[in-house]
């Protein structure tokens, strides 16, 4: 498989431009759906089969806040969560307990607002930057991924047209997981998300 550019993720904005405008993307190398779940605070029992459109459309239609709900699959040994109305995957505390002894990469989209890449590895931040500002970084390693940012054009001075998809084409970079839209249709495993913190690892 050809390395990961933006255009390879033009299809979320075509296919579910509703999603595309907020979501959060979180891949967990070596958890299972249920464990990464978890990790982000929902409740085992609570887990059921939950479409991803069903989420949004009430995101859409809520008055206020909308419940907040995350989705899970596996692929390639890595567990992605989606969050398509929140973005708990982002809070240090949760973005630690999900990478505790392994690695996680996340993706925020809010349209116009915030275009975040994280690259986190046993609860240490290696790399966290905005597409649309990308010589703007932070973390211990903030120039580990600066190769691979260079082919996706994330550079220095020079604007991105779809700074969504090239964080996911960096996230691509990093876990090798190409997510595609038949990952994102139909029913998956997934739970509402209550306001409590996230349970510890382990």
């Amino acid at each position: 498989m050809a390395a990961a550019c933006a255009r390879d993720y033009a299809w979320l904005q075509e296919s579910q431009p509703d999603l595309a405008e907020a979501y959060c993307l979180s891949y967990v190398r070596g958890l299972s759906k249920t464990e990464a779940l978890r990790r982000l605070g929902a409740a085992e029992r609570q887990l059921r089969s939950l479409p991803i459109v069903e989420a949004v459309e009430a995101g859409l239609c809520a008055e206020g806040h909308p419940p907040l709900t995350a989705h899970a699959l596996s692929v390639h040994g890595w567990a992605v969560i989606i969050e398509p109305t929140g973005c708990r995957a982002t809070r240090p505390e949760t973005y630690r307990a999900l990478s505790a002894e392994t690695e996680l990469v996340s993706v925020r989209v809010l349209l116009d607002h915030r275009y975040e890449f994280r690259w986190v590895v046993d609860g240490v931040l290696q790399t966290f930057l905005d597409t649309r500002w990308p010589y703007v970084r932070r973390g211990t390693r903030p120039d580990a991924l600066a190769d691979d940012m260079r082919e996706i054009e994330l550079t220095d001075g020079a604007g991105v047209s779809d700074p969504g998809a090239a964080a996911l084409a960096l996230a691509e970079r990093v876990t090798r997981v190409r997510i595609r839209p038949a990952h994102l249709t139909g029913p998956l495993l997934g739970a509402e998300l209550g306001p409590a913190h996230p349970l510890a690892a382990g």
